[in-house]
């Protein structure tokens, strides 16, 4: 148990959820002063910011530090960017956020009571993260990397008005349901080279690929039920060569991990991955859009501490 006396840390992004996450905080600064639970809170102004709070906290601290995201994947992969220097660094998250597969399939809470009593447990472990590089630039991902259909899907529903109101009804993971049909008849899936670990495979007609940390994207798929926190790998999925109907049939069965059984839908694993897109094609990290057309990735082991229900 920690003690007591211990600084919880958050960082809330008051637009993340379209502005769902500051009545989540409001609800939880209720039960932090009421419990009388030692707290500090900070508050983004602009893209990035996560990352910079992040890092300032853990500069003026010498010992394990908690710090928790109240927003959505994109708020605590900027803090992972941040906190990736200093070793005494503890992540954690409260879902406020559209999709929140970091929270569904890495922290493994459920509402923000469970979630709260975790991060005053402290229980946490070192789990694995992805690092990409695409057009001379590099990141880090919890969750995972996509190219195709799924960066198209995470482009547009952050541009969506039906976002906000989905939002509004907690609702959100449908934003990601209905863009899929829709880019179903408007996407145009090309030729791409994956390369896993130096193997080398040419793809025609790929709607989307899919480098995964964890099982889950696009707020609640099972897209890699195979991936695992601590095994030194990612999981890649192949979506290829495949008739519209048949697409629609593991749009289905993605829901709880059944894809994988369906022809030219491929899993790899691997500790480098190398993806290059004959044409042109959005690429997603976390749900961000990150890059275009070509990008490497490699796991990194053990490289973050994160608060986590076992």
């Amino acid at each position: 148990m920690p003690n007591l006396n211990e600084t919880l840390y958050f960082i809330v992004n008051p637009r993340a959820g379209n502005e769902t996450s500051m009545k989540v905080w409001k609800k939880v600064e209720k039960v932090l002063k009421s419990n009388a639970v030692h707290h500090e809170v900070f508050f983004t102004a602009e893209k990035g910011h996560a990352s910079r709070l992040t890092a300032e906290i853990l500069s003026g601290t010498d010992r394990d530090t908690r710090i928790i995201a109240v927003g959505g994947d994109g708020t605590i992969n900027e803090m992972l960017k941040g906190a990736l220097p200093f070793p005494h660094a503890i992540l954690g998250s409260l879902a406020a956020g559209s999709g929140n597969d970091y929270v569904r399939g890495i922290q493994k809470t459920k509402g923000v009571a469970q979630a709260l009593r975790l991060f005053q447990d402290n229980a946490h472990k070192a789990i694995d993260i992805g690092q990409y590089e695409t057009d001379g630039m590099d990141g880090y991902f919890m969750n995972s990397l996509g190219m195709g259909i799924d960066a198209e899907i995470s482009a547009e529903a952050d541009r969506s008005r039906l976002k906000k109101w989905f939002n509004l009804v907690k609702a959100g993971k449908l934003i990601y349901l209905i863009l899929f049909l829709k880019q179903l008849f408007t996407y145009k899936p090309g030729s791409m080279e994956l390369v896993v670990d130096g193997e080398i495979h040419m793809l025609k007609k790929v709607w989307f690929i899919v480098i995964a940390n964890q099982p889950y994207f696009g707020g609640g798929m099972k897209i890699s039920p195979q991936s695992k926190l601590h095994d030194g790998r990612l999981n890649i999925i192949a979506v290829h060569d495949i008739a519209l109907l048949k697409l629609l049939a593991v749009f289905i069965t993605v829901l709880w991990g059944g894809h994988l059984k369906i022809k030219n839908v491929d899993s790899f694993s691997g500790k480098m991955i190398k993806m290059k897109n004959h044409g042109s094609a959005k690429i997603q990290s976390d749900g961000e859009i990150v890059g275009k057309d070509q990008v490497a990735a490699a796991v990194l082991t053990d490289k973050i501490r994160v608060m986590i229900k076992d």
